[in-house]
């Protein structure tokens, strides 16, 4: 099978989610990864759970198979002069190398002679490179704080709210995958590669342009809605016997004959009901007229009724009706892996849907330093100084 990425070869430095979800993303698609761990320690992410029987394992963490399968695990302590330059051989033969080791840290590292001109870098952080806060700590939250997520999600009674888990940090390495393929591209055609600054505080601030937009074309400010506006009319989940659905209002607008008639609620076809503005200021009326009708039914008659009737409505699905979807399931969303450790592990795989990927069985995510001893015979170490490289530490 031909792979859209086959041939691209990437070494990935860091830790946590954000490079290691890009480079997941490039070897998806049939990259070569080569991981750097430090010796003894590895990621950070193999001391994340979940765990097999709720066991810690760096070797069987979920959130480690889940970012690292298809790579290959190089252990290399890069602080010192031997593993820094032995990164500069793997280097040599790379087209990428991405890291979130910090905003300049990774200009730091005691390489021996400078980097290929054709290898493209491309650095993830909090805030940059460079500007004021170029070396400012952060994390998930911080992200979308400062991007100014935080300030438009949640309820306006209370203080601003974060986004479940750790999208900020998918998010850039999204953006990064983005940018790295279009730099080899060009790479390609000149010989030189790109040198590529990936903010994760811009990778947030850049999906809230309808606020920015509001407040540079109108000088207004988007805050979060009050309490009192979570009504169906304003696209509120609401309560169904087995959990939740969401009915879209956008929707509703269009077709609230249907609306009423798939809840078999004739009060809705009254006059004060048939505009957007009579719907707002008698949202709570609306509620109790529809709120029990929603409540006797399950989730998923809502769902397939509704969608029936015309209107946009879904089930709120929990992890578990993620997890036993048969439309997802139908669509191959699940692969599975067999990991010398962790045994059988079932997670998504690749995303887009193309001729040139088969989501079928990828390779599980390596144990610490797995591929140690290959990865530097292929750069001509022999076995005794491997031996030696170990005794010292270095790898």
């Amino acid at each position: 099978m031909l792979w859209p990425t086959d041939g691209i070869r990437v070494v990935e430095l860091g830790g946590g989610i954000s490079a290691a979800y890009g480079a997941r993303l490039l070897a998806d698609f049939g990259a070569t990864v080569i991981k750097v761990e430090r010796p003894g320690v590895g990621d950070a992410s193999r001391q994340a759970g979940p765990f097999p029987d709720d066991s810690p394992d760096p070797e069987a963490s979920g959130r480690f198979l889940y970012l690292n399968h298809r790579k290959r695990s190089l252990t290399l302590d890069l602080e010192s002069q031997e593993g820094a330059a032995l990164l500069a051989q793997l280097l040599t033969d790379a087209d990428v190398l991405i890291e979130n080791l910090g905003a300049g840290a990774f200009d730091r590292l005691p390489f021996p002679a400078s980097l290929p001109p054709r290898l493209t870098v491309c650095s993830i952080s909090p805030y940059g490179q460079d500007g004021p806060k170029a070396g400012y700590a952060g994390s998930e939250i911080t992200a979308y704080a400062s991007g100014g997520m935080m300030y438009i999600t949640g309820s306006g009674d209370r203080e601003p709210v974060k986004h479940g888990l750790d999208q900020a940090a998918h998010l850039a390495g999204v953006c990064a995958s983005s940018a790295i393929l279009a730099a080899v591209m060009l790479a390609r055609r000149t010989g030189r590669g790109q040198r590529i600054d990936i903010s994760e505080q811009e990778t947030v601030a850049q999906t809230i342009f309808p606020a920015l937009n509001l407040y540079s074309h109108l000088g207004g400010v988007m805050v979060r809605a009050p309490i009192g506006n979570t009504s169906v009319v304003n696209s509120a989940p609401m309560p169904a016997s087995d959990g939740w659905v969401m009915p879209s209002y956008a929707g509703l607008g269009q077709w609230w004959d249907s609306f009423a008639g798939f809840l078999e609620c004739p009060e809705l076809l009254e006059e004060r009901f048939q505009t957007p503005d009579g719907r707002r200021q008698a949202a709570e009326e609306i509620d109790e007229l529809v709120g029990p009708r929603f409540a006797e039914r399950t989730k998923a008659d809502l769902f397939h009724t509704g969608q029936a009737w015309g209107l946009t409505m879904t089930a709120v699905q929990t992890p578990a009706d993620i997890a036993n979807c048969p439309h997802l399931a139908e669509r191959g969303f699940f692969v599975e892996q067999q990991h010398p450790v962790a045994g059988t592990v079932t997670m998504p795989g690749p995303i887009p849907l193309t001729a040139g990927v088969d989501r079928g069985h990828p390779s599980p995510a390596p144990l610490l330093g797995e591929h140690t001893e290959a990865i530097l015979a292929e750069l001509g170490t022999s076995a005794e100084e491997l031996v030696r490289l170990r005794n010292a530490g270095i790898v």
